[in-house]
């Protein structure tokens, strides 16, 4: 039950506040439970790559559905999937 309560609080995020950052602790801790979760491999088959500088973030904005939100937040996560599995890539991780 307290897992589903737990789950219960999130919600989609339209606007941020951009006198407000979010913290370097906060985003490890973020990036920290993105490495944790479960996936079906168990792998993590993809790498985030984290995005903070204006210009790239700028060069971002076309292909967003809420270019706003892009300007505007702390950090871009973005997830790059593994285009495939390797052995060398199982033995990394």
């Amino acid at each position: 039950m307290a897992l589903l309560e737990d789950l219960n609080w999130r919600h989609a995020t339209k606007a941020y506040d951009p006198t407000k950052k979010v913290s370097r602790e906060d985003l490890y801790t973020i990036l920290e439970a993105a490495r944790l979760a479960p996936t079906s491999s168990g792998l993590q088959p993809f790498r985030i790559i984290v995005v903070e500088d204006s210009e790239t973030k700028a060069k971002l904005v076309p292909g967003a559905l809420n270019p706003d939100c892009m300007r505007e937040c702390s950090y871009i996560l973005v997830f790059a999937a593994w285009d495939n599995y390797t052995p060398e890539r199982i033995d990394h991780v």
